[in-house]
């Protein structure tokens, strides 16, 4: 549980100094934040396809530590696909999408907030 708090605590300050900051420095902390919670670059999750990162972090984690960090991770690539030019903003929903929905078909929690970020990235991307 602490692990979530301090992720979104690190998230919400990006998030809140995303309108003050310039892009290369965003993208700084983006990478220090993806490092620091999933062990890899953030190219690694640009570059491979949704499954791909599932099944990866299926071998890392289990349980309850796998919806945990499939949730952080699909916030997480959510934020930084609304700092992206279209396209590429597109890919990246779309991998947070797939994830948000394992979540959901696999989580024993109902979210009405998750149900919620499911449609209003659907919305977005338009498929």
């Amino acid at each position: 549980m602490r692990l979530l708090q301090q992720f979104f605590e690190a998230l919400e300050k990006l998030v809140e100094e995303r309108d003050k900051k310039n892009g290369p420095e965003l993208q700084l902390q983006l990478q220090s934040i993806y490092r620091a919670y999933f062990n890899h670059p953030p190219t690694f999750y640009y570059d491979q396809d949704a499954e791909y990162i599932l099944n990866e972090m299926g071998q890392n984690y289990g349980g309850e530590e796998l919806l945990t960090r499939i949730d952080m991770l699909s916030e997480l690539l959510h934020q930084d696909a609304l700092l992206k030019e279209p396209e590429e903003q597109k890919h990246l929903l779309r991998k947070s999408l797939f994830l948000l929905k394992y979540l959901d078909e696999h989580s024993d929690t109902f979210s009405f907030e998750r149900r919620g970020k499911i449609g209003e990235i659907e919305k977005k991307i338009g498929d």
